[in-house]
């Protein structure tokens, strides 16, 4: 095995000193734009491969940044934007899938030495947990809902109230909503306060008995498996169910299985609705109606934010909203 190549080799092929080479990888000083295009150079001839595990521990400084997930569905174009951010600055992005309640993810983000936290799972700090991490400086966005920390969300309520019009217009007002999450998270989501309040002023009260949430089955689901055995059950207890709305398009895709298979026709018998605006619903027939954002800008703010609290800036806004729109396919 030969011998491995170092940060002295770089610097004696690109002809300036070791430190120099530190600095053009690390970005710590100025160097002219030809000396770092020398270095660079040096750096894919010898094929050098710095040790950023050492350089965070002598930097103090990982520049790592931890994305905490539930699922990886529909995730890639906010990664993209994530990352777009993200790479320039000279950080990474771990992602981490969280889904399991009996372990303490902020724990393991705080033991890695991550230096910020994205959070798009269902798992929240406790009080503990939050200030643990903001006593070290860790930045976090989405960590701990209505506290006063920093946010990247999305607002439905336009998006609902275009999916109720068309449903009125069509005379359906016995609307369910499946949530694959908990009643505890969907309850303060704007969806279904939306649903509940353009369906309520259209005279339509929102039956209660026609929501269904995660926790309310007894083995632990996918979404599409869940949105498939939420809609048999609706309908066996409320065949008079109209419509069908879905809080992913994942959940859509199992409500949509089951219809099929039952000889339920969509849109003629049932309308239903999904959200998130997943490819994949664009591809089946009927194609699915849904709601959307801009998935990739998502992902910027979220990143923009971690970086500004990283750089100590406290006068930016803390709370970012997106704003989804209705997206009609054949569906309703």
């Amino acid at each position: 095995m030969g011998k491995a190549v170092n940060r002295n080799d770089v610097a004696r092929l690109a002809g300036v000193a070791p430190s120099t080479v530190s600095n053009v990888i690390n970005g710590t000083k100025f160097v002219s734009d030809e000396v770092k295009e020398r270095v660079r150079r040096a750096i894919e001839e010898l094929e050098y491969e710095p040790n950023l595990l050492a350089r965070s521990f002598k930097m103090n400084s990982t520049r790592q940044v931890t994305v905490l997930l539930s699922t990886l569905n529909n995730f890639d174009d906010v990664y993209r934007g994530m990352y777009e951010v993200a790479f320039p600055a000279g950080y990474s992005l771990s992602v981490i899938i969280a889904n399991d309640n009996r372990v303490n993810y902020y724990n393991n983000c705080y033991a890695h030495r991550s230096e910020g936290i994205i959070n798009l799972s269902r798992f929240f700090c406790t009080d503990k947990e939050y200030n643990k991490l903001i006593s070290h400086d860790i930045a976090v966005v989405n960590v701990a809902p209505g506290r006063e920390n920093f946010e990247v969300g999305i607002n439905y309520v336009n998006a609902v109230e275009a999916f109720v019009n068309e449903l009125l217009k069509k005379g359906r007002t016995r609307v369910a909503f499946l949530a694959d999450t908990s009643r505890a998270e969907i309850e303060p989501d704007t969806r279904l306060i939306a649903m509940k309040y353009f369906l309520d002023r259209a005279g339509h009260p929102f039956d209660e008995r026609l929501l269904r949430c995660y926790e309310e089955n007894v083995v632990m689901l996918s979404s599409s498996e869940f949105g498939y055995n939420a809609a048999a059950d609706i309908l066996a207890r409320h065949p008079d169910t109209q419509a069908i709305f879905c809080v992913n398009d994942y959940t859509a895709l199992g409500a949509y299985k089951f219809l099929s298979e039952r000889g339920i026709r969509i849109p003629q018998d049932i309308s239903l609705c999904g959200c998130d605006d997943c490819l994949i619903g664009r591809y089946v027939s009927p194609s699915i109606s849904s709601m959307g954002y801009d998935k990739t800008e998502f992902g910027r703010q979220c990143m923009h934010n971690i970086l500004e609290q990283l750089k100590g800036n406290v006068e930016q806004e803390r709370k970012i909203i997106l704003y989804a729109e209705y997206r009609p396919g054949s569906s309703v």
